[in-house]
């Protein structure tokens, strides 16, 4: 199943290099998307890249989530002020179907999002 929003972000350009994995944390990371502790034992994605200069991104599988059902193309450290910059506008609409298609944590969190909209 696809789905049928996806989040375009226009920005600088790729680095001139960078490589990704997923590891397992031996040790407490931040997630550089939404700042939860990646606790040992816990698995996230590793960036290791060189833009501007060399950077390092750890990102929780729940971010990494949001990114890959909802982004096209995506800043790090953005992902969350963009997805609430496309859906944060009165009456926007998260497809269910992408919803369903995330992680149980970041599923949560969109529906948090989502709530505190119908708030406003």
């Amino acid at each position: 199943m696809e789905c049928s929003c996806t989040i375009d972000i226009d920005h600088d350009g790729c680095g001139s290099f960078h490589k990704e994995k997923i590891q397992t944390a031996r040790k407490k990371h931040i997630c550089n998307e939404c700042s939860r502790d990646i606790l040992p034992g816990e698995q996230y994605e590793y960036v290791f890249g060189v833009w501007d200069n060399p950077q390092v991104y750890k990102t929780c599988l729940d971010c990494q989530s949001i990114r890959n059902i909802f982004f096209d193309s995506w800043c790090y450290t953005q992902v969350w002020d963009d997805f609430r910059d496309e859906f944060g506008y009165y009456g926007s609409i998260v497809p269910e179907d992408c919803i369903s298609q995330l992680t149980p944590r970041a599923r949560a969190r969109v529906c948090e999002h989502i709530e505190c909209g119908w708030e406003d």
